[in-house]
């Protein structure tokens, strides 16, 4: 019997888009799963994969909150609903603009807007964080692998 059905749920949905991922989306947009450029989405993909069978597996053996408080309190049904609209919304903005804004400044934009989205209110936290993250990336992408980050077409006009 399932201990914790909001985490079940969530695992079983992350492993189901990691599978889509891994079969359809990375062949289709990178290129065969064998070839070096799948690499490293595969990988990601590969880690999250294996952390939402490990969250469905918990699920399962650990039970969760209490589920069935009363439903008419403010963080109900529709706040969640609402709160994972928001984040595909930007989640759909950053594949558009990755090609356009380049990969710094759309994964700045979109670090914010989820920070603002989980209810981190604090600015220091979130400039730290994002930059701190965009930073390292940088600096082992960029830098210690040799693979350029996508730029964008906006930045490299404005470069020229």
């Amino acid at each position: 019997m399932i201990q914790n059905r909001k985490d079940f749920k969530l695992g079983v949905g992350l492993a189901g888009f990691c599978i889509f991922l891994l079969v359809y989306l990375i062949p289709k947009q990178v290129g065969p799963l064998t070839e070096a450029d799948a690499l490293m989405p595969s990988l990601v993909t590969g880690f999250i994969l294996v952390f939402s069978l490990l969250l469905a597996v918990q699920a399962i053996r650990r039970p969760g909150e209490k589920e069935h408080h009363d439903q008419s309190h403010s963080g109900g049904q529709g706040s969640r609903w609402y709160t994972i609209a928001l984040v595909v919304v930007i989640m759909a903005a950053y594949a558009w603009l990755l090609d356009i804004t380049g990969f710094v400044l759309t994964s700045l934009g979109a670090m914010v807007a989820l920070f603002l989205v989980f209810g981190v209110k604090r600015w220091l936290p979130i400039a730290a964080i994002s930059l701190g993250t965009l930073g390292g990336l940088y600096l082992c992408f960029d830098m210690l692998l040799g693979a350029p980050l996508p730029v964008g077409t906006l930045v490299e006009n404005l470069l020229d």
